[in-house]
C-alpha cells in the first residue's frame, strides 16, 4: 500500500505535538522505538546526536541550572536541581526524537515527493500572498545546492557557505529559469480517513488525556 506523502507529513506533525505534550516516560519509549526503527532504515542516530552535540549540551545545562527545586549542593552559587536534571534529560530526548522523526520522514521521501507535498500544503494559502510555486522552486534550488555541498564538502558548512546557500535559493534569476514538474497527486478517501484519525487521536490525547 502506497501512503500519500501528505499522510506522512501530517503523521510527523502529530508526533511532534505529542512529543511536546508528554514528558519523560513517553519520550523514553519513543526514543527506544526510533532507535529500533533506525536499524531497519539504516539511519545512524548516534551520528545525528553527534552533529547536535553542542546544542544538546547547552540546552541540558540551561535546564539543569535554571530550574528551581531541590538542589544538589555542588557549589553554593552554582548547583543543579533534581527537577532540572529530569527536565533537561526530557528536553534532550524531545529534541532528539523530533529531529530523528523529521530526518526519517525526509529519508523515506524523494526530493520530488517532498517538494510536491509542501506545494500541496502552501497552495491553499495563495489568498494570503504565499506563492506555492515560488516556494517549490526555492526549496528545489536549496536542496540541489545542499547536494552540491554534500558531494564536495561533506556538509562542513561555514558562514560563507550558508550565506551563499541562502542567496542562491532566493536568487530571482535562478528561480526564473528553473522549471519543476509538479504532479498534484489527489488525496483518495483512505488517505483522508487516515489524516482524520491521526489528527483526531492527537487532539484527544492533547486535550483530554
Amino acid at each position: 500500500m502506497i501512503v500519500h506523502a501528505l499522510v506522512k507529513l501530517v503523521g510527523v506533525m502529530c508526533a511532534l505535538l505529542l512529543i511536546n505534550k508528554y514528558n519523560f516516560h513517553f519520550n523514553l519509549l519513543l526514543l527506544f522505538f526510533i532507535l529500533t526503527t533506525s536499524f531497519f532504515i539504516k539511519l545512524s542516530i548516534p551520528k545525528l546526536i553527534f552533529r547536535l552535540k553542542f546544542f544538546l549540551i547547552i540546552t541540558f545545562l540551561l535546564y539543569v541550572f535554571n530550574t528551581p527545586g531541590e538542589y544538589i549542593v555542588v557549589w553554593p552559587y552554582f548547583s543543579p536541581s533534581y527537577e532540572g536534571l529530569v527536565l533537561g534529560v526530557t528536553q534532550i530526548m524531545r529534541l532528539i526524537n523530533s529531529v530523528a522523526i523529521i530526518t526519517m520522514m525526509i529519508s523515506l521521501m524523494s526530493y520530488q515527493t517532498l517538494i510536491e507535498t509542501f506545494y500541496l500544503i502552501f497552495k491553499p494559502l495563495k489568498p494570503l500572498g504565499i506563492d506555492a510555486k515560488s516556494f517549490a522552486v526555492r526549496l528545489y534550488l536549496t536542496m540541489e545546492y545542499v547536494k552540491t555541498f554534500q558531494s564536495k564538502r561533506r556538509l562542513r558548512f561555514n558562514f560563507n557557505d550558508l550565506s551563499s546557500l541562502l542567496l542562491y535559493s532566493s536568487n530571482k534569476a535562478h528561480r526564473k529559469h528553473t522549471y519543476i514538474e509538479i504532479k498534484e497527486e489527489r488525496i483518495d478517501s483512505s488517505s483522508l480517513l487516515m489524516i482524520f484519525v491521526m489528527v483526531s487521536t492527537t487532539f484527544l490525547f492533547i486535550f483530554y488525556l
